[in-house]
This record gives structure tokens, C-alpha cells and sequence, in this order.
């Protein structure tokens, strides 16, 4: 139970992020916001500042904000609003920048996340020790012991682990030299990588050294990590496009049991995969999909073009039906994730 209560916890507080972003740029162009809301359907929780009210409702699964205008000026709630303050009177540029903003939140957010993970938390950082040797493969047969330290492969100095990696991987069935440190000893030993799944391997795990960053090292590798995520996600929608990959979908019920699992493993883990999910809701967020920012986006840049405004009651529409249809969506994916969890 608890770590369900993380997980939704969690959920909330991306989608609080991903909303506040929208909200302070609105809020910095002059917008006026009728409603800050987490969550959908019936209000459990409503509290009225001098303008704008903000609300928990019922549903945990996204959030708006409302800004005034945004359903076209003939909407009677926003008659006693100076013109300049409603959504659909200003640029489509500045438009932009405050649907862009909630995306851009969600990177800050995973950045800050894998920050903390690399930095405050600290994590596991595989060293050139050999930690475990599995019997029976090459590097086993050959005398390699755990606690040796890899020097070199063939020719190739090893200062990190993937440096052996790489090596072994690319000499299947080719016999190889490895060098290494024991007791103040540099020891060689030649053995042949076996093949597995097209690569190959000696059987051996690295050692692991538990490492926190300084802050600007931190920063550095959460930017990397943020941008490494957000290219791993891309590059598995691309493959899904092409048919390369198998198209597989996970709801807010599969996400909330992977976030449960992970707070099982401890603080880091559930930062990591917090900050894994908000680079990817970022990316969501983006594609041109109708009641999707991108979509707004997409609007954007066509009125842009066109020199002349979009119906603001048309546009909404279109987002309208495509929430309908991402409710759908929504219920067929959460229908298989309940399934999947009771097998």
C-alpha cells in the first residue's frame, strides 16, 4: 500500500510540475487563469486566490489550467476580462511559449531528478575489477579471479569497463590476451569469448563503487542523462513507426506498479525512473496529438503562417474530441495493464 501511495504521489507531483510550467508562463504574459487543477472529474479539494482557483479533482490522471479565452471570445465567463489578458489575443509566439513551457518543465524536472540521483543520493558506478567470474564461461577456465584488475585488452588500455566490453563483445571465437593486476601483479591470460545472441562474452560482472558527484559534475550528467533518455524514447517511437519495434503502451496503472517496485528498491531508483517519465511525459506532451500541447503547437505555427487567427471555438473542438479519444485509449490500455497484473 505504501508503495502505491508513492507512486501516485509521484504521478502528481510530474503532472504538478507539467502544469506549473504552463501556469507561470500564462501567468508572466498577462493571461488571466481562471482554474490551476490536478486531475480530472469531480473537485475533492478547491481553494479561490484573487483570480485563479486552484483544485484537486477526483481523476489523478493530468491536469489543465484554464485560461481565460482559451475557448474563444464568445465565451460569457470571460466578458469582464480586459481583452489583452485573454489566451487567444496574443501572438501566436507568445501562444507558444506558454504551451511549450509545460514540456520544458518536465525536462527541468527529470534534469533535477538524475541531479539528485548522481549527486545527493549517490549510485552504483561499475569499476575495471572483475566482481563476479562465472564458472563454466572463458574467463573462469582461463584462471581470472574476482578482485583482478582489467589493464588491457589486446592492445586496447581499459580505464572503464565498457572499454573491455566493447572488445570482448567484437571477438567471438577469436582467442584473446587480457592483462590484468592482482596483489601489485600484472598477470596476461589468453581465452576465447564465446558467442551469446550474436556477441561476445567471458562470463564476468564488473565490480561496483558506490560515487556521489559534485554539483557542477552532477548537473553536467543530468543534462546527458535527460538527453540520453529523451533519444532512447525517440528512437523506440521511430522503431515502433517502422515496425521495427513491437508497439507496446503502459497506462498510469503499469507506470504507478513499475514507480511501486522501484520505491521497493530504495530513493534512487524511484528518482531515476520519476526523472525517466517526466523526460518522456515532456516528449508525449509534444507529439501533434489533438488535446496534446503539440497539437496546440501545431495550431500555433499554422495561424502563424496564414497570417490570420484559427476560430478559437473550432480548435477547441478538435482538442475536445481528441481528449474523448484519449479517454478511450486511456481505458483500453488500463483494461491490459489490469490484466497483465493479474497474470
Amino acid at each position: 500500500m505504501s508503495e502505491t501511495i508513492v507512486a501516485l504521489l509521484t504521478l502528481g507531483v510530474l503532472i504538478l510540475f507539467h502544469e506549473l510550467g504552463h501556469f507561470l508562463a500564462g501567468k508572466r504574459l498577462g493571461v488571466y487563469i481562471h482554474e490551476f487543477s490536478i486531475g480530472f472529474g469531480p473537485k475533492l479539494l478547491s481553494r479561490d486566490s484573487e483570480e485563479t482557483e486552484f483544485s484537486v479533482r477526483m481523476i489523478p490522471l493530468g491536469g489543465f489550467v484554464r485560461f481565460a479565452g482559451e475557448a474563444g471570445e464568445k465565451d460569457g465567463e470571460d466578458t469582464h476580462i480586459p481583452k489583452e489578458r485573454l489566451l487567444y489575443s496574443l501572438s501566436p509566439g507568445k501562444r507558444s511559449m506558454i504551451l511549450f513551457a509545460g514540456p520544458l518543465m518536465n525536462l527541468f524536472v527529470a534534469t533535477l531528478a538524475f541531479f539528485l540521483v548522481f549527486s545527493i543520493v549517490g549510485f552504483g558506478r561499475p569499476t575495471t575489477e572483475f566482481g563476479e567470474v562465472v564458472p563454466g564461461y572463458p574467463a573462469h577456465e582461463s584462471g581470472i579471479l574476482p578482485g583482478d584488475r582489467v589493464l588491457r585488452v589486446e592492445d586496447v588500455e581499459v580505464a572503464e569497463w565498457e572499454d573491455m566490453v566493447s572488445v570482448i563483445q567484437s571477438r567471438p571465437g577469436i582467442p584473446t590476451e587480457i592483462a590484468v593486476e592482482r596483489d601489485g601483479q600484472e598477470l596476461t591470460f589468453t581465452l576465447v569469448p564465446v558467442e551469446s545472441e550474436g556477441v561476445g562474452v567471458i562470463g564476468v560482472r564488473s565490480g561496483v563503487e558506490f560515487v556521489r558527484l559534485g554539483v557542477l559534475d552532477g548537473v553536467k550528467e543530468g543534462l546527458k542523462e535527460t538527453f540520453y533518455v529523451s533519444a532512447m524514447w525517440i528512437t523506440g517511437v521511430v522503431g515502433m513507426i517502422v515496425g521495427k519495434v513491437a508497439p507496446e503502451v503502459t497506462g498510469p496503472l503499469g507506470i504507478s506498479q513499475v514507480l511501486g517496485e522501484a520505491a521497493r528498491h530504495g530513493l534512487g531508483s524511484l528518482l531515476y525512473l520519476a526523472g525517466a517519465i517526466s523526460a518522456n511525459l515532456a516528449l508525449i506532451n509534444l507529439l501533434p496529438i489533438p488535446a496534446l500541447d503539440g497539437s496546440r503547437l501545431l495550431f500555433a505555427g499554422i495561424e502563424a503562417v496564414r497570417g490570420r487567427p484559427i476560430d478559437p471555438e473550432k480548435e477547441s473542438l478538435v482538442h475536445l474530441v481528441g481528449f474523448f479519444l484519449l479517454m478511450i485509449v486511456f481505458v483500453v490500455v488500463t483494461y491490459k495493464d489490469i490484466l497483465r497484473l493479474m497474470q
